[in-house]
């Protein structure tokens, strides 16, 4: 009879340890790809498909408000540079609030109208390499990327999720939510198959990023929380699988009238 009680005392005292154990909160910004999917190996969301929504998340705090701009980088992966060197190019549309380079459809040539260091964007080339007011290096700078900038709508709200346990799933508005959202459509259909653009989401000192000073970073979302696209099969690859299954068809359509 002790034996039983003591067994029992056991498995309570176990279930009362896991339902103690505080739920994982969610972090203030993230970003997520719809139809996207979570890279163990590199902690990252990786999209599935071309072109593709990003999405910046943010849930208010202290250190981050709702009337704050928030930035995005869009960074060349492998790691390119510092000699500059023609890759192709993608385009960024969205709700953008500062100038991007390159034309009127937001087309970036990578690398020519990129900047080669670590975010944040300085307002003095010079400043461009890594300082503790940096964004951590975290295996993607230096590198050549593009930085834009906005604001999340008031309007855009939504209910809170992590995106690393729910990934691709998307925000699902709801006028109640605590959580708001902001979209850009990303294209990179255009960029040399070897690479990948990353993504990267931060809030920065405006009052300290004015020309000539040094800009800093106050929060970025955590890179268990990034994102980047995934690889665009070359022409040659797709014309391949095409040829493929055109044979597969035919191989098929054969079967079935030998039949």
């Amino acid at each position: 009879m002790k034996k039983i009680i003591y067994i029992l005392l056991i498995i309570i005292t176990g279930s009362l340890g896991i339902a103690s154990r505080p739920a994982m909160a969610i972090p203030t910004l993230q970003l997520d790809i719809e139809g996207g999917s979570y890279d163990t190996t590199t902690e990252t969301i990786v999209a599935s498909g071309n072109p593709f929504t990003l999405y910046a998340l943010l849930i208010p705090d202290s250190k981050n408000t709702l009337s704050d701009w928030y930035y995005i980088s869009a960074a060349v992966v492998p790691k390119t540079g510092p000699a500059d060197v023609s890759l192709g190019s993608f385009s960024i549309t969205g709700d953008i609030l500062t100038p991007l380079p390159g034309d009127a459809n937001n087309t970036i040539l990578v690398t020519e109208e990129m900047v080669y260091g670590v975010p944040p964007l300085e307002t003095v080339s010079s400043l461009q390499g890594w300082d503790k007011g940096d964004l951590p290096k975290h295996g993607i700078y230096s590198t050549y990327f593009a930085e834009f900038g906005f604001q999340f709508s008031s309007s855009n709200k939504a209910t809170p999720y992590n995106t690393q346990d729910d990934t691709g799933a998307g925000p699902a508005p709801n006028s109640s939510g605590s959580m708001y959202y902001a979209a850009f459509t990303i294209n990179t259909e255009l960029l040399d198959p070897d690479y990948v653009i990353h993504f990267d989401l931060y809030n920065k000192k405006l009052k300290d990023c004015t020309v000539g000073a040094d800009c800093d970073i106050t929060q970025f979302a955590p890179f268990s929380h990034d994102a980047e696209s995934g690889k665009v099969p070359e022409p040659a690859t797709l014309l391949l699988l095409g040829m493929g299954l055109v044979g597969l068809t035919l191989w098929g359509r054969r079967k079935n009238h030998r039949a």
